[in-house]
C-alpha cells in the first residue's frame, strides 16, 4: 500500500509540473509585448478566413489587457471596417518586421449600412492588426514606429 502511494504521489506531482508548464508557454505564447510602453496583451489569434471575417463582432466587452490579433501570410495595405462591433476599439497596423506602421482610434456605427461604414487602412503595407480596448493605446503611450514583440510563432 505504501509503494502505491508514493507512486500516486510522484504521478500527482509530475502531472501538476507538466500542466504548470503548458499553462505556462501558452500564456507567453499568445501575448504581444510593447517594449518602450511596458505593456503586454493577451491575444486571440485570428488567421483563418472565418476568424478575421467575424473578429471581435457581436463582444459586449473587451479587457484592457486583452485583444485579437489578426495575422496574414504577406505585407499589404490593410482595411478594417467595424461592421457589427459593439466596442470602440484601436486599431494597430503592423508590419512583417513588428513596426507599428499605422493607429486607428474606431468607434462603432451601429445601424449603418455597409457601403457607410468607415473603412480603417493602414498608411503601409501591413501584415498583422492588433485590436484592443480603445483605451489601451493612450494609457499606454503606443506611438507609430514603436516596435512590438509578437508571439513567437510569428517571429
Amino acid at each position: 500500500m505504501e509503494r502505491k502511494a508514493i507512486l500516486t504521489a510522484v504521478f500527482v506531482s509530475l502531472a501538476a509540473a507538466l500542466l504548470a508548464t503548458t499553462f505556462q508557454s501558452s500564456g507567453d505564447a499568445n501575448t504581444v509585448s510593447f517594449p518602450e510602453s511596458k505593456a503586454d496583451v493577451t491575444v486571440e489569434i485570428a488567421d483563418s478566413p472565418e476568424e478575421k471575417r467575424r473578429g471581435l463582432m457581436y463582444r459586449e466587452q473587451l479587457p484592457i489587457d486583452q485583444g485579437m490579433l489578426f495575422v496574414y501570410e504577406d505585407e499589404d495595405y490593410r482595411s478594417f471596417w467595424m461592421k457589427n462591433t459593439l466596442i470602440p476599439l484601436d486599431m494597430i497596423f503592423i508590419d512583417g518586421e513588428g513596426k507599428i506602421v499605422t493607429l486607428h482610434e474606431a468607434v462603432p456605427e451601429p445601424n449603418t449600412s455597409d457601403e457607410n461604414l468607415t473603412r480603417y487602412r493602414s498608411s503601409e503595407p501591413a501584415m498583422y492588426v492588433l485590436e484592443v480596448n480603445s483605451t489601451f493605446v493612450e494609457k499606454n503611450n503606443v506611438r507609430e514606429g514603436e516596435k512590438v514583440i509578437l508571439p513567437s510563432r510569428f517571429s
